[in-house]
């Protein structure tokens, strides 16, 4: 996901098929003042981006290839820390030969220039999803919790028993479809079914905007809330979630101010937090149990790739570059 903190620089209409007394609409249609479209899921590993490589080509005045990778691969020789801590840099190539390979945290430091945004301290890169710290102390500390079942209840605080690391594979292995109806008085409603995420799995839907945001000089894409606060979905037990909302807009229309809705992504908050109206937490000074000395504490400022992932797009105004 891209932050919501952006600095300056950066109908068809198609016949209704009357066929044996049933109407059969295809991907876009209209019927009785009714739009219709079935959109589907992209995989994706970052905004924009399946294994490096971009999933939409966006309008002008964006350039059409703009994407950011927010995963990497896990590198278990890595040091415990230091600036060689790092996952492994997706590359093209990984989305055919490593899909058995864990996912791990890091940072993209083209996006993070772009956003003006520090770099998050190198203990939490490289870590496999089960390995993100959460916070677990009344004043906010975030430290690694094992896995339910491994301790005597009540305390520590524990993950899930479902909270396993990711393959890549897995990880890309989602898949989704969204309904979008609109109506002749300008709403619409959408119905959004994911699946194949983790049992439990926490996610929020974002709808990234091309528009020029307060005090900016240029249009940008814009993650907002889709639908609102609370944008958030929880998958069950069988890795499905579901999200329906009614908006007072058409999401498959340019506004009349000129704003278009680009796609809307999926976020998996792999910290076990939502952060209202933003994807992810400010880049502000956060306290870590260290992971290699728990006796010992650290602090640093979270990133994409540390607390949120995008898991997933589902193309609005945009096209794909790529068959899936």
């Amino acid at each position: 996901m891209l932050s919501v903190k952006i600095k300056h620089k950066l109908a068809i209409h198609v016949p209704v098929i009357l066929l044996a007394a049933i109407t059969v609409l295809p991907a876009t249609s209209v019927a009785s003042d009714v739009r219709t479209w079935v959109k589907k899921l992209h995989p994706t590993t970052g905004f924009n981006t399946d294994c490096n490589t971009p999933v939409f080509s966006l309008p002008a005045p964006l350039p059409a290839d703009l994407h950011f990778d927010v995963i990497g691969l896990y590198n278990p020789d890595a040091p415990a820390q230091g600036e060689m801590r790092d996952a492994f840099t997706l590359q093209q190539s990984d989305c055919e030969t490593s899909l058995g390979t864990h996912i791990a945290t890091t940072s993209n430091l083209d996006l993070l220039a772009m956003l003006g945004a520090p770099e998050p301290d190198s203990r939490l890169k490289n870590l496999r999803t089960h390995e993100i710290p959460k916070i677990a102390a009344p004043d906010g500390t975030r430290f690694t919790l094992p896995p339910e079942g491994s301790v005597t209840p009540p305390f520590p605080p524990t993950n899930t028993a479902t909270n396993q690391p990711l393959t890549l594979g897995e990880f890309r292995g989602v898949r989704g479809k969204m309904k979008v109806k609109c109506y002749a008085d300008g709403t619409s409603q959408v119905k959004i079914k994911l699946r194949n995420y983790q049992p439990h799995e926490l996610l929020t839907i974002w709808a990234i905007w091309l528009t020029t945001p307060p005090g900016a000089a240029e249009p940008a894409p814009v993650p907002l809330p889709f639908g609102g606060v609370p944008n958030v979905t929880v998958a069950n037990k069988h890795g499905v979630a579901k999200f329906t909302r009614t908006l007072s807009y058409c999401p498959m229309d340019t506004l009349p101010t000129g704003e278009q809705l680009l796609m809307l992504d999926i976020a998996s908050h792999v910290d076990g937090n939502v952060y209202g109206a933003v994807p992810g937490t400010p880049p502000t000074e956060t306290t870590f149990v260290d992971p290699n000395d728990p006796s010992n504490t650290f602090t640093s400022p979270l990133s994409e790739g540390i607390v949120t992932l995008t898991r997933g797009a589902i193309p609005m105004t945009v096209h794909a570059v790529r068959r899936y």
